[in-house]
C-alpha cells in the first residue's frame, strides 16, 4: 500500500486496507471475511478515477481512504480497529500508470457500463453481508459513477457519497450562514446568485442541495421552472446551452443565451 496518493509514492510497505479487483469478481463474499476485524462501523470506499487534484490513480488511489478514515478516529472518536479503508480496482485510464513496471493494479482500461456496476454490486452485497449496520462513504468517485452509484445504493445500504452529500451539506450550511450573517431573513437565500467554480461532483453536489433548500423556501415554485439562481464554471469557463456532450447532471444547469444570463 502507497503511504501517501501522490504518483510519486510508490513504495510497497504493508496492506493497511482490503483491494477489491475486477478479477476477484465471484469471489468478494469470501474475501470480506479475510479482513481480522469482527466488527467494522466506518467503511470509506474508492475506485481512484477523480482523486481530488490528482485525477485518476488507480490503486494509488488507496491514501484518500486511510487518509478520511484518520479523520473519523481523530475527529468524530471512532474505534480505528473498526474501520476499514477499501479500494475497487477497476482498471486505469492513466497510461503512465500502466506503462509503470511498479505499477501494482490492474493494467487494463477501467471498466464501463455494466461490467463496472457488476463489480460495485458485488462488493457492496458482500460488505452488507458481514456488516450490515457499517457505514459505507464512497470518496472519489468520477462525476458520472459518483451519482450512478449514490442513487443506485442509497435506499438499500447505509451509504453516503462525501463528495455529492458531504461537501454540499457543509457548503449549504455557509451559504444560509452568509444570508444570515448579512441580517436577512433565511427566505432571502431565494434571491441570491450563487456561482459555483468547478462542475464535478462536488461542485454540481452543491449546487443540487441549494436548488433543494430553494425549493421549499416559501413562494417559490415547486417545480423549480423559471427558477435558476445559479451559474456554473469549469476550466472552460460559463457552462451554456450551447455546449456540446455536457453530462446530464451538468446540463440541467447550463445558461441559456442573451445579455440577461451574463449580468
Amino acid at each position: 500500500v502507497q503511504t501517501c496518493a501522490l504518483p510519486i509514492c510508490g513504495l510497497f510497505r504493508r496492506p493497511r486496507g482490503m483491494y477489491f479487483s475486477a478479477k476477484d469478481k465471484g469471489e468478494m463474499m469470501s474475501m470480506i471475511y479475510n479482513w481480522p476485524a469482527e466488527k467494522v462501523d466506518m467503511i470509506v470506499v474508492t475506485d481512484g478515477s477523480r482523486i481530488l487534484g490528482l485525477g485518476d490513480l488507480g490503486v494509488q488511489g488507496i491514501g484518500i481512504p486511510i487518509g478520511k478514515l484518520d479523520v473519523y478516529v481523530a475527529a468524530a472518536g471512532i474505534n480505528p480497529q473498526k474501520v476499514l479503508p477499501i479500494m475497487l480496482d477497476v482498471g486505469t485510464n492513466n497510461t503512465k500508470l500502466l506503462e509503470d513496471k511498479l505499477y501494482l493494479g490492474l493494467r487494463q482500461p477501467r471498466l464501463e457500463g455494466e461490467e463496472y456496476l457488476s463489480v460495485v454490486d458485488e462488493f457492496m452485497e458482500a460488505v452488507h453481508a458481514r456488516w450490515p449496520k457499517a457505514v459505507v462513504q464512497f470518496e472519489d468517485f468520477q462525476m458520472k459513477w459518483a451519482f450512478e452509484t449514490l442513487q443506485r445504493y442509497r435506499n438499500r445500504f447505509c451509504m453516503f457519497n462525501d463528495d455529492v452529500q458531504g461537501t454540499a451539506g457543509v457548503a449549504l450550511a455557509g451559504l444560509l450562514g452568509a444570508v444570515r450573517a448579512q441580517g436577512r431573513p433565511l427566505s432571502d437565500f431565494t434571491k441570491q446568485k450563487i456561482v459555483v467554480v468547478g462542475a464535478g461532483s462536488a461542485g454540481i453536489g452543491v449546487l443540487n442541495m441549494a436548488k433543494q433548500a430553494m425549493l421549499r423556501m416559501p413562494g417559490i415554485n415547486r417545480s423549480g421552472e423559471g427558477h435558476n439562481q445559479f451559474w456554473v464554471l469549469d476550466k472552460d469557463g460559463l457552462i451554456t446551452k450551447s455546449r456540446k456532450g455536457l453530462d446530464p447532471a451538468v446540463a440541467r444547469y447550463a445558461r441559456g443565451f442573451g445579455p440577461e444570463e451574463v449580468q
